[in-house]
């Protein structure tokens, strides 16, 4: 049996924490929005705790590392002819092109999210919509590097809030396009240092703005990939036109034709968008993606490589696998997906092509690999492959039977139980996918990151992200 541990992470499921503290007596209980906004109003790098602090800045350098990785690839490519009209002072990550903040945030943000291993967190991409919207507007009006951190973990947390508030969301719409886009306006506003009625609003038009399904991921087009680019796109926008005057509804969450009704299907859990808020921070519960894969084939991934290298099984004799996982994983839009695969897309996300690629030895971890859509071994196995429906007692576990040489070794797991970010995973996986940059280049930009509280002006770090 796969060891797992059993610590609680609120921000992946939809319970929290004890709620806050109560309302001044006689004093009209805030609204969602008004609570969001005096969280993220008064929040500041200084009442961060230290652990937070540092996992801002491996938040920050994972994004970066996806990105610079992601430099080439075809949706990046799509999203920046889209944009090249416009001029501003925002940066593109690893090209010299100088856009408005709201293009420049769409754009890193298709290349964060590009090669489909970016973080998790309340079953969004938190990290390829907040860190896009903060960094643009940032660079844009001067901010400092402490700035940037303390914009990071409040776009992290309203993500994650939104989320929790509207968890019915699931499976009709997609988490990183619409929780995503609350959270890029909660780090953009930060950024903009917006005051509170002005942060209402900003997070009202974003909520109003939000959008984005699954359906991508099922026939591997670029649409949902361009989805978590206008998520922070939308973000930077909402913020922009509150600071510029622009006015929402304060009960655009929980009101009777609100956020969470019309994409939650309820408001009975609206009272998670706030609970604990400003007591923990929910960016603490974030995991990391180890391979460029979908999120919710990790899991299976890591436990095929694990048993296969346990019990050394030949993949020639290899009879059939099963597969069991939460309900929520296996109806996730793409996890079923099956061959013909019509883009590299198709496959990262089908739990039967990446745990078959896995089991065959195949470079898992390697995202030019899955342009081997075709790999007839790979697909031979995966149709000896089963999804089975979840047990009685499944909770979040994954289980993984295979019958090799007619013998049976299972193994089972806590899903995502072993993407927990550590700063030394983090730190490799960073040189890794920077490793084709220009001498030293890597090396300074993972410096200044590591002390990015010292950077007086988050120009200097999107000097060393720019290609010229």
């Amino acid at each position: 049996m796969h060891r797992t541990n059993t610590r609680t992470n609120t921000a992946q499921g939809a319970s929290a924490n004890p709620g806050p503290d109560s309302e001044t007596l006689g004093a009209p209980a805030k609204t969602v929005s008004q609570a969001w906004a005096a969280f993220i109003h008064d929040t500041h790098f200084r009442t961060l705790p230290e652990p937070v602090v540092a996992q801002a800045k491996s938040r920050l350098l994972d994004a970066l590392a996806t990105a610079i990785a992601a430099r080439d690839l075809p949706v990046p490519g799509v999203a920046r002819r889209y944009a090249q009209a416009n001029r501003g002072p925002a940066s593109v990550i690893g090209h010299d092109d100088r856009l408005p903040p709201m293009d420049a945030a769409f754009v890193n943000a298709t290349l964060v999210n590009g090669c489909t291993h970016d973080d998790f967190l309340a079953k969004s991409h938190p990290g390829a919509v907040a860190i896009p919207a903060a960094l643009a507007l940032g660079e844009a009006h001067d901010g400092s590097g402490a700035a940037l951190l303390a914009a990071i973990v409040l776009g992290y947390d309203i993500v994650a809030r939104a989320y929790l508030g509207a968890p019915g969301m699931l499976p009709a719409f997609r988490a990183t396009g619409v929780a995503g886009a609350i959270g890029a306006a909660a780090a953009a506003g930060k950024m903009l240092a917006l005051n509170p009625p002005q942060l209402v609003s900003a997070l009202g038009c974003a909520a109003m703005f939000a959008s984005g399904f699954g359906e991508g991921f099922r026939s591997g087009t670029m649409d949902v990939k361009l989805n978590v680019g206008w998520a922070a796109r939308t973000g930077v926008s909402a913020a922009e036109l509150a600071a510029a005057g622009a006015t929402a509804s304060p009960r655009a969450f929980e009101g009777e034709s609100g956020y969470f009704r019309a994409f939650g299907r309820s408001a009975e859990y609206a009272a998670q968008a706030t609970r604990d808020l400003g007591k923990r921070f929910l960016i603490e519960d974030v995991v990391y993606k180890e391979r460029p894969v979908c999120i919710f084939v990790q899991t299976p991934v890591h436990l095929a490589l694990e048993l296969k290298a346990r019990h050394g099984l030949d993949p020639a004799r290899i009879e059939r696998v099963a597969i069991r996982a939460p309900l929520p994983t296996l109806t996730n839009p793409g996890y079923k997906n099956v061959a013909p695969y019509r883009s590299p897309l198709q496959a990262r996300i089908s739990v039967r092509f990446t745990v078959a690629a896995a089991l065959l030895g195949r470079p898992v971890g390697e995202y030019a690999y899955y342009e081997n859509i075709a790999d007839a071994e790979v697909l031979a196995l995966s149709d000896r492959i089963d999804l089975l429906e979840p047990a009685a007692d499944q909770g979040g576990r994954v289980d993984l039977e295979v019958v090799c040489a007619n013998v049976s070794y299972a193994i089972s797991g806590l899903e995502m139980d072993s993407l927990t970010p550590t700063p030394e995973k983090i730190v490799a996986k960073f040189r890794r996918l920077a490793a084709h940059l220009p001498a030293g280049r890597a090396e300074e930009i993972l410096h200044m990151v590591l002390a990015l509280e010292d950077v007086p002006h988050i120009g200097a770090l999107t000097a060393l992200l720019r290609s010229d």
